[in-house]
């Protein structure tokens, strides 16, 4: 094992982006650019270089130069950005790609870039790590959920990578799972193979994200990942304020990050709420992904019970097992069309329709909204499991998110209203335990900005319940959609932009039908007093 220097990577901007859709302020960046520069950061992530061309997220979501040349960047601070593995694989000119995503080094203010990959994906992009070392970079590979990986898998992982340039192998604790002892053993395994530069990116399921990070310097990793105040995805991550005191670096400047966190992190952070919290911490117990947790946090529909029987649920039938099906939502899960079997003209065509979704106004409105399909007489549809109005009212529940399906089965087996949601593509499993409903299968296919309306399935831009209930409507040619419940997310919230933005294309489509809120809402949409 080459002996360097311990090399600190803070990540802040680019693991904390998942919370505000990677939008920092300027005026944030550069003061945190000069602290990290103080405490003599080694490396900063300044976010991701993510390739979807619409850009509908903040700057640091893709890294570019124009953006980075903007920046006040201390001197001898050096500038890292991750791709992930996922965006290259599958594709037929995976350098043709890179060549138009990264300039030569000479050219850029980038000095290292990092692969995020997983097992399976390694072996399609050891042409990239090699051209993007040839290029001029520094270059990282994380192996993503490696805790998760048998001794061989460990191995044979190493082996690849082994055959390219890279300078860095970075094992990742995806589930936050690992405490000290497996933390050395994983080592143990990757530095009996691999003599270069080995990495830690940890997280704090369990609050041992510092311990484990001090762990990984005590036997040689001599790559650490850490984040202001922890911010990251999920539970979040080695605390860089943490980490600087136990390695003793320039305490004379601590002040100057206390000041920051105070100014600047603390209102973020009070904002997204990011760190551990029991949830979390059962998540890290049971080797589940927490990325469980934080869809059903983020979802105002879970109450704490049905958070943590969800989880429980899960311990039992492995966390592991449904991570790909129920975490990879949206493009990934409904990347491949998956054509429906249920034709919404023959139920729908011509009539008004009422989309009634889980905001507070579909309560607060409920006896108008009862008198208002009783003398309309609309066809009405209810997103996910929620039950606004009598059962006898409602002609089908619509939801396409796989873990909200899974979590309530049992609400659905109450009632006999039709289940409308895109059966076909489904695993065995899931379709099991829906089988016995009466379902109505209709299909969808997400693609970025897209709508495409067909006889049994839509492409859509995300796998919303309210964009896959547009996608039926439209699809069905029904006369006008009614909106209630669809209070819409806070006026900051990443969440409120990207439903704009879908309302706002859908508008544009030929095909479009009129929508009308009934209730109040923050979506910019026609609104009407029931």
């Amino acid at each position: 094992m080459t002996k360097n220097k311990i090399n600190l990577l803070d990540c802040t901007l680019r693991d904390g982006g998942y919370y505000n859709n990677w939008f920092f302020k300027k005026e944030l960046i550069n003061e945190y650019l000069r602290v990290m520069d103080l405490i003599k950061i080694d490396y900063v992530e300044i976010g991701f270089r993510f390739l979807d061309k619409v850009k509908t997220k903040g700057p640091c979501a893709y890294s570019e130069e124009t953006f980075l040349r903007s920046l006040k960047i201390p001197k001898n601070l050096k500038i890292g950005v991750m791709i992930n593995a996922a965006d290259f694989v599958g594709q037929k000119n995976v350098i043709e790609i890179a060549k138009k995503t990264f300039k030569p080094k000479k050219k850029s203010i980038i000095s290292l870039v990092r692969l995020a990959c997983h097992y399976h994906e390694v072996k399609e992009i050891l042409p990239l790590i090699n051209w993007l070392k040839k290029s001029g970079y520094k270059v990282g590979v994380n192996i993503m959920q490696i805790p998760e990986l048998s001794a061989l898998e460990i191995k044979n992982v190493v082996k690849e990578i082994k055959k390219t340039k890279a300078d860095v192998l970075y094992f990742a604790d995806s589930m936050g799972s690992l405490d000290s002892f497996q933390t050395k053993r994983i080592i143990n395994q990757i530095q009996s193979l691999w003599k270069k530069s080995t990495g830690i990116h940890s997280h704090d399921n369990m609050g041992k994200a510092l311990e484990n990070s001090i762990t990984a310097i005590k036997n040689s990793v001599n790559w650490i990942d850490c984040t202001v105040t922890g911010m990251g995805r999920g539970p979040g991550n080695t605390k860089t304020e943490y980490l600087v005191l136990e390695l003793d670096r320039k305490k004379e400047h601590l002040i100057n990050l206390l000041n920051l966190i105070k100014n600047y992190f603390e209102p973020l952070k009070e904002r997204y709420k990011w760190g551990s919290n029991p949830f979390y911490y059962f998540a890290g117990l049971n080797s589940i992904h927490p990325t469980f947790v934080q869809e059903m946090l983020n979802d105002n529909g879970f109450e704490p019970e049905d958070v943590y029987y969800n989880l429980k649920n899960l311990s039992t039938v492995g966390g592991r097992k449904f991570s790909k099906e129920l975490i990879s939502l949206g493009k990934n899960y409904y990347r491949k069309i998956n054509k429906g079997t249920w034709d919404p003209i023959r139920a729908i065509k011509n009539r008004n329709i009422l989309i009634i979704g889980p905001g507070i106004s579909a309560i607060k409105y409920k006896s108008k909204i009862i008198k208002f399909i009783k003398k309309n007489k609309p066809i009405v549809l209810v997103l996910n499991a929620i039950n606004p109005v009598p059962k006898n009212l409602i002609y089908a529940n619509v939801v396409c998110h796989t873990l909200r399906l899974l979590s309530d089965i049992s609400k659905y087996k109450k009632t006999n209203n039709y289940l409308i949601t895109p059966f076909s593509s489904f695993s065995k499993n899931i379709k099991t335990k829906i089988k016995k409903k009466k379902i109505l299968n209709f299909g969808i296919q997400v693609k970025n900005n897209k709508f495409k309306f067909h006889k049994n399935y839509a492409v859509l831009p995300n796998s919303l319940a309210i964009t896959y209930a547009l996608g039926i409507c439209t699809s069905g040619e029904c006369k006008k959609i009614f909106l209630a419940g669809l209070d819409g997310y806070n006026k900051t919230s990443p969440k409120k932009f990207e439903m704009d933005e879908v309302l706002q294309n859908y508008k544009l489509e030929k095909k479009a039908i009129k929508i009308v809120s009934l209730t109040p809402t923050n979506y910019k949409l026609k609104k009407i007093k029931i």
